[in-house]
């Protein structure tokens, strides 16, 4: 083997990817406001509009993404026990839609909203393998369309405003029937 020359690379952070549980759902809440302020673009909601939620409605969000057959949310929690990321989705008759997909910015470009859309992936594949798969990203939001396009989503046309910020939009994007597609590997 020839040794490499310069430095060795960056290590890459630890971080699990796990589907959420009941007991997330204040760090989740945390997590989910801290995203909204950090990347307001990125989403169709306002760190105002969810700073005002309930304690119950968390829990009941973070229940049904935790147990429901036709919803899910996944969590990057690293070593120390920080969530760092996460992504969800939900049935939206006929297709599944990804909602929800923030990343900490410490942690891009590690592999994390890779992770996360991966799980997400696998999980839709499971119970409707020949279901579309849509999302709705800001087109400003450039790693994350990056990160969609690489994943097989195709732009669809479907341009829509972000009705929370004046000249704002979002773009759908849409995979095909997991049965059409070839699955990440593990």
């Amino acid at each position: 083997m020839v040794p490499r020359s310069g430095p060795p690379p960056p290590s890459l952070p630890v971080v699990t990817v796990r589907r959420i549980v009941d007991a997330d759902w204040d760090r989740y809440r945390t997590l989910r406001l801290r995203a909204l302020r950090s990347d307001p673009l990125a989403f169709g909601s306002t760190w105002a509009r969810e700073s005002t939620f309930t304690e119950s409605l968390w829990r009941e969000r973070t229940h049904r993404a935790a147990s429901s057959s036709e919803a899910a949310s996944w969590l990057a929690e690293n070593a120390g026990g920080d969530l760092v990321g996460t992504a969800g989705v939900f049935w939206e008759e006929p297709s599944y839609v990804v909602w929800g997909m923030w990343v900490d910015p410490d942690y891009r470009g590690t592999g994390v909203g890779g992770r996360l859309l991966d799980e997400v992936l696998r999980w839709t594949s499971l119970d409707h393998p020949t279901a579309e798969v849509r999302l709705s990203v800001n087109p400003t939001q450039v790693a994350a369309v990056r990160l969609y396009l690489d994943r097989g989503f195709r732009r669809t046309g479907k341009v829509e405003p972000l009705a929370h910020t004046p000249g704002a939009v979002a773009e759908e994007m849409s995979l095909r029937p997991a049965s059409a597609r070839t699955p990440a590997p593990l």
